[in-house]
């Protein structure tokens, strides 16, 4: 006997699946749009900012108090 093959169903299937895809690639490339534009500002903030105050080297070392009893 042959084996019937509902074909409507795998094409109904198929549709589904790939509106899935669809869905799960459109998520991950606007999260990874939102990501690139958070990095992209954190860069730019980076680089406007003025680099660290560096304390000014003294001329002598400081003095150590050595106690002794």
């Amino acid at each position: 006997m042959p084996r019937r093959v509902d074909k409507e169903k795998l094409a109904r299937a198929d549709r589904e699946a790939k509106l899935v895809l669809d869905a799960e690639r459109h998520a991950r490339d606007a999260k990874t749009t939102r990501l690139r534009e958070q990095r992209l500002q954190q860069e730019a903030l980076a680089d406007k900012a003025p680099p660290a105050r560096r304390r000014e080297p003294t001329g002598k070392p400081a003095r150590r108090v050595i106690e002794v009893d």
